[in-house]
């Protein structure tokens, strides 16, 4: 009988042990996910940064009178190279973000 008691105090001291370690990892999770929102919101605000910043320089040029046609076109076809990267970093900081692994 006594070895029944010593076994159920065993148990119950186990069973405490796992609760007070799930709280722990529910916690830690919880601070995950807020980083990750955290992470998301940056990664938000610079996207569009970056495009605002990248609309002021089209306007500059679309304005610009001492830009020739040419040098015009070599700067748009920077822009929408620059456009792309910008949107593939994003892609890929947003994946990484949300842990889903990258698509090629």
């Amino acid at each position: 009988m006594g070895d029944s008691l010593e076994l159920q105090k065993k148990l119950t001291k186990t069973r405490e042990e796992l609760s007070k370690r799930e709280v722990e990892v529910r916690r830690q999770v919880a601070n995950i996910e807020k980083i990750k929102v955290e992470a998301l919101k940056k990664l938000e605000e610079l996207k569009y940064s970056a495009q605002h910043d990248m609309e002021k320089v089209e306007h500059d040029i679309a304005k610009a009178k001492e830009l020739n046609a040419e040098t015009k076109t070599r700067i748009t076809s920077e822009m929408i190279a620059l456009k792309n990267e910008i949107e593939k970093k994003y892609a890929e900081l947003r994946s990484t973000t949300l842990g889903k692994a990258a698509s090629t």
